[in-house]
């Protein structure tokens, strides 16, 4: 079906139908807002009920068709179109459809890991603010209290809890009697407990 011309040194807006003019690609490229509305409205439907088929929800669908022409005009002064402009707009929607179902089933493959024990085990939930404050703020006072320490307390306390060392391990080391470690460490930790309140 032939388009109506318009009347001379008019441009016509694109008609409601899937025909388009040869040169709307070119008037939406120069920032013709109207060409670009009526390409709109002509292809919305049209798209939103092909993307339907392939996300199974028409607002997402929706959603989907709007983002491709929010994309198109954002981007117009370098759009190309090497065959018809309705053979582009399917192909878009139909790209993006095929991209949100694949990022759809890497989330829900995702959310089924995370309802086993074992993997919420692996990965656990994000510490909450006020929690990861509250950690942070006693392991400074921890700090400081062993810093407060006499070195050779503090050295036994380092070494029995962030070495791993056994108590005869640690008399080893610093030559002392496997009693004289349990002596400094009854005495680093009374000191702590004091330093931090806990009596």
């Amino acid at each position: 079906m032939p388009l109506a011309r318009a009347p001379a040194g008019t441009r016509s807006p694109l008609p409601l139908v899937l025909e388009l003019p040869r040169d709307c690609v070119q008037r939406i490229r120069d920032g013709d807002l109207e060409a670009f509305e009526a390409l709109f409205r002509a292809m919305h439907q049209p798209l939103v009920a092909f993307g339907t088929r392939y996300v199974g929800d028409a607002a997402r669908a929706e959603e989907l068709v709007q983002d491709i022409f929010f994309a198109l005009w954002q981007g117009r002064a370098e759009w190309v179109v090497t065959g018809s402009v309705t053979a582009y707009l399917y192909s878009a929607v139909r790209n993006r459809a095929l991209n949100l179902r694949r990022r759809d089933a890497v989330e829900q493959s995702w959310a089924d890991d995370e309802a086993h024990d074992s993997v919420r085990a692996l990965h656990p939930a994000p510490t909450r603010p006020d929690t990861a404050l509250e950690t942070l703020e006693a392991r400074s006072r921890l700090e400081a209290a062993m810093d407060a320490l006499p070195p050779r307390l503090a050295q036994v306390m380092l070494m029995r809890w962030h070495g791993g060392l056994s108590y005869a391990e640690i008399a080893d080391t610093l030559g002392i009697s496997v009693k004289g470690v349990e002596n400094q460490l009854g005495r680093g930790l009374k000191a702590l407990r004091a330093a931090l309140g806990d009596d």
